[in-house]
């Protein structure tokens, strides 16, 4: 995403004296830049100006800046650090130098997220590029800052362990309230500073309303870590390949431990390492770092045959235009040769430009110790280009989203998107951009091609949604009793049409009714949803908990669970008890999920007060860092009650969380072998390297060993993964690779 700031530099005319080879030349700098969405003109005749300009920021956003001049300069674009009495004195950052002939334009794309300076220096003086004849000092200065609407900020921008604590600070709200996401999932925090604590490099956004609308920014923290280059190679038996081992962090004194895995010769000691192994071998490095401690990683060195494809798998091009063809081995010391060779940048290599003047076939050839495969690409050579944008119109529902997708049939096609509102700033310059507008917008995409540029405006149309509330909201009845519902749209009598479903602990189902108010008599805690939909055709629900208040047979007075020696002990006592036939005791490690551990017969009928206890011998391991309790009191006629949830913190250090996963790298499936600490629930999750969720699922377990096989995993794409297997408050990360 782009917003625009450009500086148009005008030099104008030489001075001519009557002196022979002398000459004055001035520097006047037009300042071209816009404040807020607003173009902005100022001008600067010699020496320095400063100009200041407001940002409505959108995350992710980078900024173009463009300069040209009528005389031919050296421009250099800084970002300031510290701002001098003069420029000689200034403490910049220098983005980029370049000499610019008049009347080219410069420019740089800049992102920043707080108040930033940047400063453009342009000298069109002797000597200052070939052939300038200016005796004269005429060097400009502009500086611009700009201040963004929402600004954020962290003291670890440069990279953190993996693990360790990360601020990040936000300010410029003007509710107080913040959205915050990690790679694209949702952190239950609003407040303005946040601290987290990623174990892979991390994106985060920020959200909020401020003085100029809804703004965003992001921030991208590095999580400081080691891989290995190339991270699944496949070679043939006695060829040899390279492994290296890279950190990106400090690397001051850092060491390198090479073994073979399972085996007791030590490698080389050195970041990379040649290796010749005759069968699949799995090879482990040992890092040790000055800022991080030590990391362990493993590559597997595949024995196979090889393989070889092209990326694009096909090209379409304009007449005159080329393609890039990049051409991918399993095999790391592939060579590659291409064919036919006309047209085409070189014979060999991985990548080569295609330039041909009608559709052709070409072919790589991979050569390797162990064979020699082939792969195809078809480039297609058209007259003309075709333009697509989906859908086109939109029409959407206030509050929700809706994603544009631009296309063409010429590879590497470049995309920029704007509102035609507003065409200094650039929202997007991928193909697709996703939107959520709350009035009536037009979006329009720019399409690029070798065969010529294309704009095409889309419209957005917003239909309002309902509002709706459910009343009365979440109460407690008295058993056996009803209790009407009302959606509350504030209509009455409207086209509006209404769908109800009731859930409870095991199911939820749909309700016949379909009218604003419903009548019902819940049995046990149920959650009524309704679903409101207007007349065109937009939705919006809402939910209220009914909880029949059932109250328990008996009169507990005391309810207590404690960890002694070895076990979580618990003790009640009842005041008086009406037909109590016995306890089921319940044991939980999420306190979701319960499991009967034991039972206690009660006392029948009895005005006096009866004391109970009840010892969990059956927790014999638990990696658990709270364990929950609860009674399940049955009477005679077999109605039973639960009694309030207790929770016991066992001593720590007891027992640790440990799981295997096999075989890792995998093929075709991978198994998960664990030991649980009790009955409950297992939530294994496979995220990609960015932290996105590719996979979740969800087991039961009982106490002891278990395994889980995951055929879901084999429709991952190869690479590397991070799987996390958890249960209750406890959990493990191990990585994961996929061949």
């Amino acid at each position: 995403m782009k917003k625009l700031y450009k500086f148009l530099l005008s030099c104008l005319g030489l001075l001519l004296l009557s002196f022979s080879g002398y000459a004055q030349c001035s520097n006047q700098i037009t300042t071209k830049y816009y404040n807020n969405g607003l173009l902005v003109t100022d001008n600067t005749n010699k020496g320095q100006s400063g100009y200041t300009g407001t940002v409505c920021p959108t995350a992710g956003a980078a900024y173009t800046f463009s300069a040209s001049s009528t005389s031919n300069a050296r421009m250099t674009w800084s970002r300031v650090i510290t701002r001098g009495s003069t420029p000689d004195l200034d403490v910049v950052s220098n983005i980029e130098t370049r000499l610019v002939p008049s009347p080219n334009e410069f420019e740089v794309e800049l992102s920043f997220t707080t108040t930033t300076t940047f400063r453009l220096e342009s000298d069109a003086g002797k000597g200052s590029y070939p052939g300038n004849n200016c005796n004269n000092t005429t060097i400009s200065y502009v500086y611009l800052t700009l201040t963004p609407a929402l600004a954020l900020s962290s003291p670890n921008f440069s990279g953190v362990c993996i693990g360790s604590d990360v601020t990040l600070n936000a300010s410029g709200s003007t509710t107080g309230v913040y959205t915050w996401t990690a790679n694209g999932v949702t952190l239950n925090k609003t407040s303005s500073s946040i601290t987290e604590k990623p174990l892979v490099t991390t994106t985060y956004t920020v959200t909020t309303s401020t003085n100029c609308g809804t703004s965003s920014q992001q921030l991208t923290i590095p999580v400081k870590d080691v891989t290995i280059s190339p991270s699944a190679p496949t070679i043939c038996s006695g060829q040899s390949t390279t492994l290296t081992a890279n950190y990106n962090g400090d690397n001051t004194g850092i060491s390198y431990n090479w073994t073979v895995k399972g085996g007791s010769t030590s490698l080389p000691t050195t970041k990379s390492i040649t290796v010749t192994p005759t069968a699949t071998t799995t090879y482990q490095v040992v890092v040790n770092t000055n800022d991080c401690g030590q990391f362990t990683k493993e590559v597997t060195v595949t024995i196979g045959a090889p393989t070889v494809a092209i990326s694009p798998s096909a090209a379409t091009i304009c007449s005159g235009g080329s393609s890039s063809l990049t051409a991918v081995s399993n095999n790391p010391n592939a060579t590659f040769t291409w064919s036919p060779s006309t047209s085409l940048s070189s014979p060999t290599g991985a990548t080569v430009i295609a330039s041909p003047t009608t559709t052709t076939t070409y072919t790589v050839t991979a050569t390797t110790p162990c064979g020699v495969v082939t792969s195809q690409v078809v480039v297609t050579v058209t007259s003309s280009a075709e333009y697509k944008v989906t859908p086109s119109p939109a029409v959407i529902c206030s509050g929700s989203s809706i994603t544009l997708t631009a296309s063409s049939n010429i590879t590497a096609a470049s995309y920029r998107w704007y509102k035609t509102t507003d065409l200094g700033t650039i929202l997007s310059t991928t193909a697709s951009l996703t939107v959520a507008p709350t009035a009536n917008t037009t979006y329009r995409v720019i399409t690029t091609t070798s065969c010529n540029t294309n704009t095409t405006d889309v419209p957005v149309t917003v239909k309002a949604s309902p509002s709706v509330t459910v009343s009365p909201y979440n109460i407690s009845i008295r058993p056996r009793s009803s209790v009407t519902l009302k959606a509350d749209d504030g209509t009455t009598g409207t086209t509006n049409t209404y769908a109800w479903t009731a859930s409870t602990e095991s199911a939820t189902s749909t309700l016949s009714e379909t009218t604003q108010s419903i009548t019902v008599s819940p049995r046990t805690a149920t959650t009524y949803t309704v679903t409101v939909t207007n007349s065109v055709g937009c939705s919006a629900t809402s939910q209220s908990v009914i909880n029949p208040n059932i109250p328990l047979p008996v009169e507990l007075i005391s309810f207590v669970a404690t960890w002694t020696s070895s076990a979580p002990k618990l003790t009640w006592a009842t005041a008086s008890e009406k037909n109590n036939a016995y306890f089921d005791i319940e044991r939980s490690v999420d306190g979701s999920t319960f499991q009967v551990v034991g039972k206690r017969l009660g006392a029948g009928t009895t005005l006096s007060q009866t004391e109970y206890q009840f010892s969990d011998e059956s927790v014999y391991e638990t990696a658990a860092s709270t364990l929950y309790y609860r009674l399940h009191q049955v009477d005679i006629t077999g109605e039973s009650n639960y009694s309030p949830v207790r929770s016991v913190q066992p001593k720590a250090g007891k027992y640790t969380f440990q799981a295997e996963v096999f075989p890792n790298p995998y093929e075709d499936k991978v198994t998960v072998q664990y030991r649980s600490f009790g009955a409950g629930t297992t939530t294994l999750t496979i995220h990609d390297v960015l932290g996105h969720t590719l996979l979740t699922k969800t087991v039961a377990a009982t106490a002891g060993a278990q395994e889980i096989e995951l055929p879901e995993a084999a429709s991952l794409s190869a690479g590397v993964y991070y799987l996390t297997i958890r249960q209750g408050g406890q959990q493990q990360v191990m990585k994961l690779s996929h061949r």
